[in-house]
C-alpha cells in the first residue's frame, strides 16, 4: 500500500476494486518491550478486501508523544512467530475434563 494517502482517498491501493474510508480501529504495537494498545486510532480500511493502513498523520503524532515521554524508540512492527504445536493426542490428554474447573 502507498505510504501517503490523499486527503479523501477513494479507490483501494491494494485491490483497486474497493473504496477506502476512514475508520477507527485498535492500534497494537510494542514500545520499549511493552505492549501498547491504542483504541479508536484513525485508519483507512477497504470495504472489499478489508486491508487497512493506520493514518500516517496520527502515527507521526503518536511517535512524537512517545519520544517526548522519554521512550527510546517509537512503535515498531511486530513479527508473528510460529509456536511449535503439540501433537493432537497429547493436547487431548492434557485438556481439562468437563466440569473440572
Amino acid at each position: 500500500m502507498k505510504k501517503n494517502l490523499p486527503v479523501n482517498p477513494e479507490t483501494c491501493p491494494r485491490c483497486y476494486v474497493g473504496r477506502i474510508k476512514q475508520k477507527r480501529i485498535t492500534l497494537s504495537t510494542v514500545v520499549s518491550g511493552h505492549l501498547l494498545a491504542v483504541p479508536n486510532f484513525p485508519a483507512w480500511q477497504c470495504d472489499v478486501c478489508h486491508a487497512f493502513m493506520y493514518d500516517p498523520k496520527a502515527l507521526s503524532e503518536l511517535n512524537g508523544m512517545l519520544k517526548a515521554s522519554g521512550s527510546t524508540s517509537g512503535p515498531r512492527r511486530v513479527r508473528k512467530t510460529s509456536q511449535p504445536k503439540k501433537p493432537l493426542e497429547k493436547s487431548l490428554k492434557e485438556s481439562p475434563k468437563p466440569g473440572s474447573f
